[in-house]
């Protein structure tokens, strides 16, 4: 790591720092951001071409994720889906909800025409996308990319409907024997069959909770900057937070990167070998390539529903179950001291005997070593992986 002139650290990071990073930081970088659609070369300009980036930005953007995290034997940032969650990240804004039901749809659009007519929202700051106190065509044309490619920030909960309810007194995931098993009409003369039903809760991580006053100002600032908050405006602080106004960042990041190609190298960033690349990010903003390093392992780890971890592959990538409610890791059992046992396929006692466990490469457990005395702990316990030695 080095320091260039304004004191902005320099970090190439290869594909095995970036997964050392998703290991120290999975929880935190789990919090919640936005949409889920395609995301390859080529798709990825036509799937979110209606957000704030455009497609040229998009082919950009692309290529420079790619280049953080790549395909090769394992899923990259392209088949994770991380342009698309850094698009919805920089095109929504408080205020898009404009009918308060807890989604971004089309239904909002209509309502901000009929607020910008005189109709009175619903909760506070719907409609008013662009912050200005107002709800005009402004807005409207603001908004029309949201249905397309944002979401809003804080998903709801507390089920995800990706795990089904669980059959409490066999203490399993649900099963033709034990769960669910109802009678079917039977034909005349013949004897009813069971049929098996599997129930699983809605999906409350797509319902968005609404923001707070405070919630919508702090995301106002982080993507609009400081200019869109006149109180703010002097801070000189905020000019130096890597997480505000997060639109000019990428347009200007960006626009960097692929002005400093066409100069090095004569040909645009997304034509350039994996190597090349690298020395573009070498001498580009560092600020910027550390946003876009973060932001990845973000796409990467997030739920689903902000855009990223497309099929669950970011966290399959990582070793990571996400969320496992409400079947859960240990199963309610009043007929056992402290009334909880394990599931018999996620123990969390004792090995589990169908993972394939070959422990932390050198690299990764001199990482969690640092990471462990850093936060006052002492040297990483080795072997992690049970009964797997180095």
């Amino acid at each position: 790591m080095r320091q260039d002139e304004s004191g902005w650290n320099h970090m190439p990071l290869t594909r095995r720092h970036v997964l050392q990073l998703m290991a120290g930081a999975a929880a935190g970088a789990l919090h919640p951001r936005l949409l889920a659609r395609a995301g390859t070369t080529g798709a990825v300009a036509e799937a979110a071409a209606r957000g704030f980036l455009t497609s040229d930005e998009l082919v950009i953007l692309d290529a420079a994720t790619a280049a953080i995290l790549p395909t090769d034997d394992l899923p990259g940032a392209r088949d994770i889906g991380v342009v698309d969650y850094i698009q919805s990240l920089l095109t929504f804004m408080p205020g898009t909800d404009a009918n308060c039901d807890r989604f971004v749809t089309a239904a909002d659009v209509t309502a901000i025409v009929t607020q910008a007519h005189g109709q009175a929202p619903r909760c506070a700051d719907a409609g008013d996308v662009n912050g200005d106190g107002a709800v005009d065509p402004a807005d409207v044309l603001a908004a029309e990319a949201a249905p397309f490619a944002a979401r809003p920030m804080f998903g709801g909960g507390p089920f995800s409907g990706r795990n089904p309810q669980p059959h409490f007194p066999v203490g399993t995931t649900p099963c033709a024997q034990c769960h669910g098993a109802r009678p079917s009409s039977a034909p005349t003369g013949g004897t009813a069959a069971t049929e098996t039903v599997t129930l699983y809760p809605p999906n409350a991580f797509a319902q968005f909770t609404p923001l707070n006053r405070l919630q919508r100002l702090s995301w106002r600032l982080r993507i609009l900057g400081a200019d869109a908050l006149p109180a703010v405006t002097s801070n000189p602080l905020l000019a130096e937070l890597p997480e505000v106004d997060l639109r000019r960042r990428y347009r200007d990041g960006l626009a960097g990167l692929e002005a400093q190609s066409q100069q090095h190298y004569g040909k645009p960033f997304a034509a350039l070998t994996p190597a090349q690349q690298q020395v573009i990010f070498r001498e580009s903003d560092a600020r910027f390539v550390d946003l876009l390093h973060r932001h990845v392992i973000q796409g990467t780890l997030c739920a689903p529903e902000y855009g990223g971890n497309r099929d669950r592959r970011g966290w399959q990538l990582t070793g990571l179950d996400g969320d496992s409610q409400p079947l859960g890791y240990e199963i309610y059992d009043p007929s056992v001291p402290g009334f909880y046992r394990e599931r018999s396929d996620k123990p969390n006692r004792g090995p589990n005997p169908d993972e394939d466990c070959r422990g932390f490469s050198t690299d990764m457990k001199r990482f969690l070593s640092v990471i462990s005395r850093g936060a006052g702990g002492g040297q990483f316990a080795n072997p992690y992986c049970f009964g797997v030695d180095g």
